[in-house]
C-alpha cells in the first residue's frame, strides 16, 4: 500500500471517528445543547482537528443524519425490488418508515429535524447527499404509485405524485404526534403502534379501487 493511500484511510478512519463521537453526543441531547467542544471531547481530538474535518456543527449533523438516510433509503430500495403489486410496494415502503422509526429512533429524530426549514437551504456536501437520497425515496414511491395504477391495485383518478407526498406527510406526522394529540390516545387506550395499524387501515380504501357491484 503507497504511503498517499495510507494517508488517505487514516483520514477518512478519524473522520468516521469524529462522527460516531458527535453521533453519540447529538443522540443524547440533540442539535441544539450541544457544542463542538463536547463534541472535540468526546472523540478526543483537539478543536483545531475538529474544525479541519468539518467547519461548524451544522455540517457534523449532517454527517451524522447522511447515516440513517442510506439506511432508509436501502429499506426503500429493498421494498421496490419485492415481487409484489404496486399497491404492497406503496404499504411495505410506509411500513419500512414505520420500522426505521422504531429500529433506529435516534436516526429518525435526526431525520426528520433536518427535513425542517432550518436546515433545507445548504451547500454541505453531504446535505446535497442527503437531498438526492431523499428525492430518490420520493421517486421509489412515486414509482410503486404508477405501478399500482397499472396493475390495477391502485386507483386511477389519483395523482402519483401528489398522493406520494401526501402519504410521506401523513406518515412523518402519524410518528411525530404532538404533545395533546399524544395525551387524547392516551386517555382513550389507543397507543402508537395501534394508531398507526388504524391509519392504514383508513389509507387502504383510500388508494384501492372501487369494486363495482
Amino acid at each position: 500500500m503507497s504511503t498517499t493511500s495510507r494517508r488517505e484511510r487514516e483520514k477518512q478512519k478519524r473522520r468516521n471517528d469524529i462522527i460516531k463521537a458527535a453521533e453519540k453526543v447529538f443522540f443524547a441531547k440533540g442539535y441544539d445543547r450541544v457544542t463542538m467542544d463536547e463534541i472535540a471531547r468526546e472523540a478526543e481530538v483537539n478543536k483545531a482537528l475538529l474544525y479541519y474535518y468539518f467547519k461548524n456543527k451544522e455540517a457534523l449533523f449532517f454527517a451524522v443524519n447522511l447515516y440513517g438516510v442510506k439506511i432508509l433509503h436501502n429499506m426503500y430500495i429493498k421494498c421496490s425490488n419485492l415481487n409484489i403489486g404496486g399497491y404492497d410496494k406503496v404499504k411495505s415502503m410506509i411500513q419500512a418508515l414505520y420500522d426505521f422509526s422504531k429500529d433506529h429512533p435516534d436516526y429518525f429524530r435526526i431525520y426528520c429535524y433536518t427535513g425542517t426549514e432550518r436546515f433545507q437551504m445548504s451547500d454541505n456536501e453531504d446535505a446535497q447527499e442527503i437531498v438526492d437520497l431523499r428525492t430518490g425515496m420520493w421517486r421509489i414511491m412515486v414509482e410503486a404509485i404508477i405501478a399500482g395504477i397499472q396493475d390495477g391495485t391502485i386507483r386511477t383518478d389519483l395523482d402519483p405524485v401528489e398522493i406520494s407526498i401526501y402519504l410521506n406527510t401523513l406518515a412523518i406526522n402519524a410518528l411525530n404526534l404532538e404533545f395533546t394529540s399524544q395525551m387524547v390516545l392516551e386517555a382513550r387506550k389507543i397507543t402508537q403502534d395501534k394508531f398507526w395499524q388504524d391509519m392504514s387501515c383508513f389509507l387502504e380504501p383510500a388508494l384501492r379501487p372501487k369494486i363495482k357491484k
